[in-house]
């Protein structure tokens, strides 16, 4: 019988994530041992207990057991997925240029997920040491269906950051970097449809001429500011365009109170909350907004979470999004270059309950189908029983 390793203990959305996939591992047949990072104490000797060479396998996001935590890495030996010969499945959840540190001295049998497609490309270009094993967006979850009265008209879950934050990184060397970043900032805000890669690749062939992919790597991995920075700009954009439109917002998550908009006490905000408790909060909100943090060939967990737990999503679009769902199967597309159409969308929504209903039904059996985190496991047991 196969032995499948998950990480919990680590960020709560990640854990949650495991949970998810792990429910399909054990209906699938397969043992499940969470390895519980606030505790590594206990969770190593019973890791031990657990695992036998050639039979289990580790499944994680975002290097979590992959960056020599004391239960599962020792100096002078190394990793206990090497000494067991253990496959590491690791799922990304951001850009690889957020890792470059992390992307060394990983164990042997090391295997890349990307979430998407875009990011998958860069990862093999730059990454060619490593193997990668496919393609895996996020998925939603969806809660038992009750009564739930729907008295938030738009909710937004997810944090806020201003993009002043970023000034302390964009001015860190001098003013001859301070306008190349700015530029390249500033090229993304007026031409949201590239990928930040795009844009930094295309500025430092013509600023800086870097030749090796060493170069690069480093030089990407140096300005993840831009992309917190864009990814912000445009999610305050949004929220900002539906409030100074009278629309009220209510907003789970950090930093909201720092938005600067014309009409904040359209503004509802609570604070940050657990990935079960942002569902729940679906289950009573008519309109979901989702701005894609930068996944230009992917869909974010926001989207399928929102159709499943019966919200309207409005949504910008990405390639794979749109070759997924068609507008009204559930979501609602807008363009972020477009952004002060984005009201009228909600509003047209907002005033036709009908028509959101239909929308929610034409798409959510699409999405439990192919969006549930218990297709993304049966994925992962597809790959592991073909290897």
């Amino acid at each position: 019988m196969k032995r499948i390793v998950m990480m919990v203990g680590g960020v709560e959305t990640l854990e949650y994530f495991s949970y998810q996939m792990g429910k399909t591992f054990a209906k699938e047949g397969y043992l499940v041992f969470y390895y519980d990072l606030k505790d590594e104490t206990t969770s190593a000797k019973r890791l031990r207990k657990f695992i036998r060479t050639g039979d289990t396998i580790l499944v994680t996001f975002n290097f979590e057991g992959l960056e020599k935590e004391p239960g599962v890495y020792k100096e002078g030996v190394g990793y206990v997925w090497d000494e067991y010969r253990i496959p590491c499945y690791n799922i990304i959840v951001d850009h690889p240029y957020y890792y470059h540190d992390r992307l060394s001295d990983l164990p042997k049998e090391y295997h890349h997920i990307s979430i998407d497609k875009f990011q998958e490309q860069y990862f093999k270009k730059f990454y060619p040491e490593y193997h990668h094993l496919g393609f895996l967006p996020l998925a939603g979850t969806e809660l038992p269906r009750e009564q739930c009265e729907r008295y938030m008209d738009v909710i937004m879950t997810g944090n806020y950051t201003p993009p002043s934050f970023c000034e302390k990184h964009i001015h860190w060397i001098n003013e001859e970097y301070a306008a190349f970043y700015q530029g390249i900032i500033d090229d993304l805000i007026a031409h949201p449809n590239q990928t930040v890669e795009e844009a930094e690749l295309l500025a430092c062939e013509r600023e800086m001429g870097y030749t090796t992919y060493d170069e690069i790597r480093i030089a990407m991995h140096r300005m993840i500011f831009i992309d917190l920075y864009v990814r912000n700009y445009w999610r305050g954009e949004a929220v900002k365009a539906l409030v100074d439109a009278g629309i009220k917002v209510d907003v789970f998550g950090k930093g909201w109170e720092e938005l600067n908009c014309e009409r904040p006490e359209n503004l509802h905000i609570h604070p940050q909350t657990t990935s079960l408790a942002c569902l729940q909060h679906l289950q009573h909100a008519k309109v979901s907004l989702n701005v894609m943090p930068w996944f230009k060939d992917g869909a974010h967990d926001r989207v399928f979470n929102s159709i499943l737990n019966g919200a309207v999503c409005v949504s910008d679009k990405s390639k794979y999004l749109c070759e997924e769902l068609q507008d009204g199967e559930g979501v609602c597309y807008y363009e972020l270059e477009k952004i002060e159409n984005l009201p009228h969308i909600v509003k047209d929504l907002l005033q036709n309950e009908k028509k959101m209903q239909g929308i929610v039904e034409k798409g959510v059996g699409k999405v439990r189908e192919n969006h549930s985190w218990d297709a993304r496991a049966k994925q992962i047991i597809n790959w592991i029983e073909s290897i």
